[in-house]
C-alpha cells in the first residue's frame, strides 16, 4: 500500500491532488480472454477456445469509489447525466430529472466484480474478495483476531488458534454442531465449546446460581458478529408436564455473563435435567439482494452474447 500526503480530487475527467491521502493497492484483476463465450465452472472462468487470465495490478483505489459517499462501488451502478458513476443509494437521491437520463452501467460492474483484493488477515481466501466486499468480509472474517471469552483472559487471536486455546489450555470439550438441528446437553456447571460451519465457535457455559439452580449462557467467539443473525433457543423440563423454553439472540464480543436461561432445581438432582438447545442461523435482506444483483449480472452476460450472436448473423447474411 502507497500513501501520499495529498488526495485526490476529481475535476472534470482528472484525478487531482489536494489534502489528504492517495491510497494505491496491489489488486488482482479478471482479464477475459473471450472467443466464443465464457463459462463458469466452480471459481474458474474457462471459454470455448481459451481461460479467463487473472494479473496482479497496482492501482489507485479511490476510481472505484462512489463521487459522492466515497464509499467502493457496488452493482447496481449508474451513469448520471455527468458522466459519473454513482452507487443505489446515491441514485436514489438524485432529483426525478436526473435519475431519469442516468442509465445503469453494466460494463463498470463487470469490472468491479472482476476486482480483486488480497483480506488483510491473511485467510484462505487471499485474491478472491471484491473489493467492495473487502470490509463486510475482514469485519467477520475467521482469521481476524478476537478475545478469548474465559474471564480473565487475555489471548488476542483468530478463532482458529481459540479453538486450539480453549481446548488445551482451558482444557473445554468441543463438540459440532448443525444450525437449526437440536442437540442435548447435561445440566451440570462447566462450558461446551460448539464450533459451528463457517468457523463459528459459541462458548456454552452452565454457572451455578445459588439456590435457584442454573444459569446458562452462550457467547459467539468472534472478531464481529456475523451479518446473519444468531439466535439460540433453549428447551427443558424438570418435572412431569412442565415445559419451558427460551431464547435470544447471542451476544459476540463480550463474556458469557449474560443468563438468558435459568434451570430450576428438582429433587432428583440438577444431572436430570436435559437440555435441547437450538442454534439458528439467519441472513439479512443485504445478502438476498446481493445474490440478486448477481442473477441480474448473469441475465446481462446472457442478453449480450445472444446480441453479439444476432450481430453475427447479420453480418454473414444469415
Amino acid at each position: 500500500m502507497e500513501v501520499k500526503s495529498n488526495s485526490i480530487k476529481k475535476e472534470g475527467n482528472d484525478w487531482r491532488e489536494g489534502e489528504g491521502i492517495v491510497k494505491k493497492q496491489n489488486i488482482t484483476m479478471g482479464m477475459e480472454v473471450k472467443s466464443n463465450g465464457i463459462n463458469k465452472k466452480g471459481d474458474d472462468q474457462h471459454d470455448d477456445e481459451g481461460i479467463v487470465k487473472k494479473q496482479n495490478v497496482t492501482m489507485v483505489m479511490e476510481v472505484f469509489d462512489c463521487p459522492v459517499c466515497s464509499t467502493p462501488l457496488r452493482p447496481p451502478i449508474f451513469q448520471c447525466s455527468k458522466g459519473s458513476f454513482i452507487c443505489l443509494p446515491c441514485h436514489e437521491k438524485l432529483p426525478e430529472s436526473e435519475r431519469t437520463v442516468s442509465q445503469r452501467c453494466y460494463g463498470m460492474e463487470r469490472v468491479v466484480k472482476n476486482i480483486f483484493i488480497p483480506c488483510k488477515h491473511g485467510c484462505t481466501n487471499k485474491n478472491k474478495i471484491p473489493y467492495y466486499r473487502k470490509e463486510e468480509h475482514e469485519r467477520s472474517c475467521p482469521e481476524g483476531p478476537c478475545i478469548c471469552p474465559v474471564f480473565g483472559c487475555d489471548l488476542f487471536a483468530p478463532t482458529t488458534v481459540l479453538l486450539d486455546h480453549l481446548t488445551t489450555l482451558h482444557e473445554f470439550p468441543s463438540k459440532s454442531i448443525e444450525y437449526f438441528v437440536p442437540f442435548e446437553h447435561h445440566v451440570q456447571p462447566g462450558s461446551l465449546v460448539l464450533c459451528g460451519k463457517y468457523n463459528h465457535l459459541f462458548l456454552l457455559d452452565v454457572a451455578p446460581l445459588e439456590s435457584l439452580g442454573h444459569a446458562v449462557s452462550l457467547v459467539c467467539v468472534q472478531p464481529e458478529t456475523p451479518r446473519a443473525t444468531i439466535g439460540c433457543s433453549v428447551c427443558f423440563s424438570c418435572f412431569k408436564g412442565h415445559y419451558q423454553v427460551s431464547s435470544l439472540n447471542v451476544d459476540s464480543l463480550s463474556m458469557p455473563t449474560r443468563r438468558f436461561c435459568v434451570v430450576p432445581k428438582v429433587l432428583g438432582g440438577d444431572t436430570d435435567v436435559l437440555l435441547k438447545i437450538t442454534i439458528d442461523l439467519v441472513y439479512d435482506l443485504e445478502d438476498y439482494e446481493l445474490e440478486e444483483e448477481d442473477d441480474d449480472d448473469d441475465d446481462y452476460k446472457e442478453e449480450e452474447e445472444e446480441e453479439d450472436r444476432a450481430g453475427w448473423s447479420q453480418i454473414n447474411g444469415d
